[in-house]
């Protein structure tokens, strides 16, 4: 199952990005379509994961993450 983790912007989508990598998870940045005010830029990282650990990941390395869902 995919997670889906909002970001704020690319900068932090690629932060994020580059940070899974050094865990062996293999994320992919996408573009919101038509992204809400709160969604900042709207970016997400799309990462396969059973577990919540992705988005623990990024707020302890600091990278705010603004919504999170499994689709």
């Amino acid at each position: 199952m995919d997670l889906y983790i909002k970001v704020g912007s690319i900068t932090n989508a690629q932060r994020g990005q580059k940070l899974l990598r050094k865990y062996g998870y293999k994320p992919q940045i996408k573009k919101v379509e038509n992204p809400s005010q709160t969604d900042g830029c709207g970016y997400v990282i799309r990462v396969a994961a059973d577990s919540d650990e992705p988005v623990e990941l990024l707020k302890k390395n600091r990278i705010e993450v603004r919504e999170a869902e499994r689709k």
